[in-house]
């Protein structure tokens, strides 16, 4: 497992892509604590539980919470811990998934490092087109050093590699798919996004405020956070 102050597994990827279909669709309940590391090439997902475990709920991460420290709640798919000082970091994508294609269904998260003047965390619509969530490029070269660090040695692509969770087949193509009808996927809750130090470029996580109408959906491009009201 690779170690990050901030997230828990880390993945690094040129074609690789974060697909969630749940249904309905919940922006807020999409993501936290993980990116997996292949160095802009797609590798092999390895997770500790056996596929006998593919329609159970997973946690990553630690829990706190010693006098419940199950899976929160029954409608949960995926969710990570409670130390809210992290975050998700999606895949960096450098080339954007085929409209129609099975790696741009609707609910796929990726960071957009397609041109210098992306840099941006999108979401798949369910129909046609993406959704900008940052706004604004977070390119730097700074950045884009974090995000396209060279290999020494390129990696193959491995056909048909991927993990999921809440079904044994998915349609989907993504280096993470989540399926379910009835159950969701939790981001990482923070309740002061200074507490995430040096938070990575395509980070992703659900700011808890004091009252609901604080609550916030936060995205970082690689300089800047950017605040999604519900």
């Amino acid at each position: 497992m690779f170690q990050h102050p901030n997230l828990s597994i880390e993945y690094k990827s040129a074609i690789g892509y974060l697909i969630v279909t749940i249904y309905p669709i919940a922006v807020y309940k999409i993501l936290n604590t993980l990116k997996f590391i292949t160095m802009k090439k797609l590798i092999i997902l390895i997770i500790s539980f056996a596929s006998t475990m593919m329609y159970s709920q997973v946690r990553i991460g630690d829990k706190t919470i010693t006098a419940n420290p199950d899976i929160s709640s029954s409608s949960v798919l995926l969710e990570f811990g409670d130390t809210k000082n992290k975050g998700i970091i999606l895949p960096y994508v450098e080339t954007i998934p085929v409209e129609g294609s099975a790696q741009a269904k609707g609910g796929t998260l990726i960071f957009d490092v397609s041109a210098t003047s992306q840099y941006k965390i999108k979401v798949k619509n369910e129909n046609t087109g993406w959704t900008d969530l940052s706004v604004q490029s977070g390119y730097n070269t700074a950045v884009e050093t974090v995000v396209k660090t060279p290999q020494a040695s390129p990696l193959s692509d491995k056909a048909n590699a991927k993990a999921i969770i809440g079904s044994d087949t998915s349609a989907s193509d993504g280096v993470l798919v989540l399926e379910s009808a009835t159950k969701a996927m939790v981001l990482p809750i923070v309740e002061n996004y200074n507490a995430i130090l040096n938070p990575s470029p395509g980070m992703m996580a659900f700011l808890k405020g004091a009252t609901t109408d604080k609550h916030r959906l936060i995205v970082f491009n690689g300089q800047k956070w950017t605040f999604w009201k519900p």
